[in-house]
C-alpha cells in the first residue's frame, strides 16, 4: 500500500515596502505655514522654478539677448511698450527709439533736433526724464512723462505734441504722470501741483482739455475727497471696462464716466471704493480678460466687475506669502523705489510676474478656466522695464540692451539659460581685453567670454586667436539659472514609527542635471534659516528626456535619468523626511512627481 504525500503550498511572501507618490507641488510657494506641519502639495522653497497647470514645477524660462540701442540714441532706457509691431524705448534723456520685430532695427523717432522740426520749433523732452506712462489711443500711442507736455505716435511712427486738433495747440493740455483711456475719454493725472486731480478729455478726443474751444465737454475733478482714507497722491489710474480705476498708496476709487445732466455737463459717478487696495506705482498694473491684477503695500490684488450689483469684488491674492510679501515690499522705503517696480502678465504662460528693482520678483502662476494657482519667487532679475506683445512675446529692457524672454509658443525660443548671445562687443585684432568681457565672434557671431585680461593678436583672426591662447576665451552659452526646490517636512501619518527608506525615482522632463537632497528628522537649518546640517542622502540625477546616461553624459554625477525604471537606492532611516532639489541649470528642467518605497520599523530609532 502506497500512500502519496502532498507537498505544502508555499504562499508568497507579502511585500512589506510600501510606496508612496507625490504628483506635482500645486499648492506651490507658502512661507505663513511652518514646514513641520504644511501640506506636501505647498512648498518652502520655490526659487526660480514655475508652477504649470498640472501641478508640476518648471525652471523659469531665461532670456536672450535682442538688441542694443546704444548706437541710436544717448542715455539708458527708463521703459519701453510694444505697439504696432515696434517696442518703443523711452531714454532717460528724453530721446525715443523704435525697434521692430523680428528684424530689430532701430530709428530714432524722437529727440530735441526731431521736435524742432515740427511747426514753431519745439523743444524736444527734458534730459533726465525718471518714468513714463503708455496710453494706446485708437491707431496712437500718447506718452506722458510728467514733467513736458505729452507726444502723440501716430501708426506711421511720426511723433507730434498731443494738441487739440480744433485749434492746433497744446496750451491747455495737463502735464502729468499718468494716462489712460476709459469709455472714449483720455484721462490725465500726477499732476505736479494737484496731486489728486484728473482732467478727463473732450468726448471721443485725445488732446482736447478744459479751457479749449468748443464743442468741448472736458473735466478736471479733484478726487481726493472720495477716498476713503486721506490721499496724499494719486499712484496711477487705469481704465477697466467702462469705468475709471483710480489707485492711491492704500486704497482705490471707482469711477464712471460719460454720465451727463440736462445742460449737457459731464457728470461722473462715484459708485464704489476698494478700501486697502492700493497700488505701488503705476506699473504694477495688468489688464486682464476678467479682472484687474495690480500690486499695493498689502499685497497683489484683483478686482472684478460683479455683474449683479455693477460694483467691484476686490480680494487679496498673496495670502500664502503675505509675510515675505510685506516684508520685501517695506524695503522700498521711498515712493521712486516703488515705483521703480513693475510686474508684467505673461498671458503664454498665464503668471502674473511683479519685478523688484533688487532682482528678486513675485510670480502668481494662475488660470481660472483651468482652476489653479500657485506662487514662486524669481531671483537675479535686474530689469528696469518688460513689455508684452499680441503673440505671446516678453521683452525685458536694462541700460541699453533688450532681451527676449522665453516662451513655450514659438519654435526655438524655449531659452533655458539667461542672457543668451549676451555681448559687450566684437572681436578686433589689437584690442585690449579685461575679464569678463562677452566678445562676438563676427565669423560665426556666437559670444565668448573673456577668461584673462589680454590684448588680442595684431593680425588674424578671432578663431585662430582661441587656437593660439585656448585657455583665454570659452563659449559663453548664457548664465546658468539657479533653482530651488523645498518640500516640508513628511512624516507619512506616522510620525512616532521608524521608516527605512529604500529606493525612489522622480518624474522629470528635460536635460538638464540636478541634484535631490535628502534630510531627516529636522536635522536641516538652524534659528537663522542657515543650512548647517549635510543631508543623509545625495543623489545626481539628470532629466529623463536626456538621449543618454554614462560617465560621459555629464559632471554631476554621470547623468543619471531620474526616472529609471530600475530604481535608485535612497538607504536612510527617518521618522521625518524632507526633500530638496537644486541645480544651476542651461537646458530645460520639469520636475512632476516622485516616487518612494518604504518599510515601517518599531519606535525606537
Amino acid at each position: 500500500m502506497s500512500t502519496t504525500l502532498l507537498k505544502q503550498i508555499k504562499l508568497p511572501k507579502k511585500n512589506k515596502l510600501q510606496a508612496v507618490t507625490f504628483r506635482g507641488f500645486g499648492g506651490g510657494w507658502n512661507t505663513v505655514h511652518d514646514d513641520i506641519s504644511m501640506d506636501p502639495r505647498f512648498l518652502v522653497t520655490a526659487k526660480n522654478v514655475v508652477r504649470t497647470a498640472s501641478g508640476a514645477s518648471r525652471v523659469r524660462f531665461g532670456s536672450q539677448w535682442y538688441a542694443d540701442v546704444a548706437g541710436t540714441a544717448t542715455g539708458t532706457i527708463i521703459d519701453m511698450e510694444y505697439f504696432n509691431g515696434r517696442l518703443i524705448c523711452v531714454m532717460s534723456t528724453g530721446q525715443i527709439v523704435s525697434v521692430d520685430h523680428p528684424i530689430a532695427t532701430k530709428t530714432l523717432i524722437w529727440s530735441s533736433a526731431i521736435a524742432t522740426l515740427l511747426p514753431g520749433a519745439p523743444s524736444g523732452w527734458t534730459n533726465g526724464v525718471t518714468q513714463v506712462d503708455f496710453v494706446p489711443f485708437r491707431d496712437q500711442l500718447i506718452i506722458h512723462n510728467g514733467v513736458d507736455k505729452p507726444i502723440i505716435i501716430s501708426n506711421t511712427f511720426a511723433v507730434t505734441y498731443l494738441q487739440d486738433l480744433g485749434s492746433g495747440s497744446n496750451i491747455n493740455t495737463p502735464i502729468g504722470k499718468y494716462g489712460c483711456t476709459v469709455s472714449n475719454y483720455h484721462c490725465v493725472a500726477g499732476i505736479t501741483g494737484a496731486p489728486t486731480e484728473i482732467y478727463v478729455s473732450h468726448t471721443g478726443t485725445a488732446g482736447t482739455f478744459p479751457g479749449d474751444a468748443a464743442p468741448n465737454d472736458a473735466i478736471n475733478i479733484d478726487v481726493g475727497a472720495y477716498a476713503p482714507e486721506g490721499a496724499i497722491g494719486i499712484r496711477g489710474i487705469a481704465g477697466f471696462r467702462t469705468n475709471l480705476i483710480v489707485f492711491f498708496q492704500s486704497q482705490s476709487l471707482v469711477i464712471t464716466l460719460g454720465e451727463f445732466d440736462a445742460d449737457g455737463n459731464h457728470k461722473p459717478k462715484f459708485p464704489d471704493t476698494l478700501p486697502q487696495f492700493g497700488l505701488l506705482g503705476h506699473r504694477c498694473i495688468s489688464k486682464l480678460s476678467h479682472d484687474l491684477v495690480f500690486n499695493g503695500l498689502f499685497g497683489t490684488s484683483s478686482a472684478k466687475r460683479n455683474l449683479f450689483s455693477g460694483l467691484y469684488d476686490s480680494k487679496h491674492l498673496n495670502e500664502h506669502i503675505e509675510n515675505i510679501y510685506r516684508r520685501r515690499v517695506s524695503l522700498l522705503t521711498d515712493e521712486q523705489q516703488q515705483i521703480n517696480a513693475f510686474s508684467i502678465y505673461d498671458g503664454a504662460e498665464h503668471t502674473a510676474t511683479m519685478y523688484m528693482p533688487d532682482g528678486f520678483a513675485f510670480t502668481y502662476s494662475f488660470s481660472e478656466e483651468l482652476r489653479y494657482r500657485g506662487w514662486s519667487y524669481y531671483e537675479d532679475q535686474q530689469w528696469t522695464c518688460a513689455a508684452p506683445t499680441f503673440l505671446g512675446r516678453v521683452f525685458f529692457g536694462t541700460g541699453t540692451r533688450i532681451y527676449q524672454k522665453g516662451n513655450a509658443i514659438h519654435v526655438g525660443e524655449d531659452y533655458a539659460a539667461d542672457k543668451i548671445l549676451d555681448r559687450d562687443g566684437t572681436w578686433a585684432n589689437n584690442t585690449a581685453y579685461v575679464a569678463g568681457a562677452l566678445i562676438i565672434d563676427p565669423v560665426d557671431e556666437l559670444p565668448y567670454e573673456c577668461l584673462i585680461a589680454h590684448t588680442s593678436a595684431a593680425f588674424g583672426s578671432f578663431e585662430a586667436d582661441r587656437e593660439a591662447r585656448p585657455t583665454y576665451w570659452e563659449l559663453y552659452e548664457g548664465r546658468g539659472i539657479d533653482f530651488d526646490i523645498e518640500m516640508p517636512w513628511v512624516d507619512g501619518r506616522d510620525p512616532m514609527n521608524v521608516k527605512q527608506l529604500r529606493f525612489g525615482t522622480v518624474g522629470s522632463k528635460g536635460t538638464a542635471e540636478f541634484q535631490l537632497r535628502v534630510y531627516v528628522d529636522n536635522l536641516y537649518k538652524d534659528e537663522d534659516g542657515v543650512e548647517i546640517y549635510d543631508p543623509a542622502v545625495t543623489l545626481d540625477l539628470i532629466g529623463n528626456d536626456a538621449p543618454g546616461y554614462g560617465a560621459d553624459a555629464g559632471p554631476m554625477g554621470g547623468g543619471r535619468p531620474s526616472n529609471d525604471p530600475r530604481l535608485y537606492s535612497i538607504p536612510c532611516k527617518f521618522k521625518q523626511i524632507k526633500f530638496r532639489y537644486i541645480g544651476s541649470v542651461r537646458k530645460p528642467l520639469l520636475i512632476a512627481s516622485q516616487s518612494y518605497l518604504f518599510s515601517k520599523g518599531k519606535f525606537r530609532r
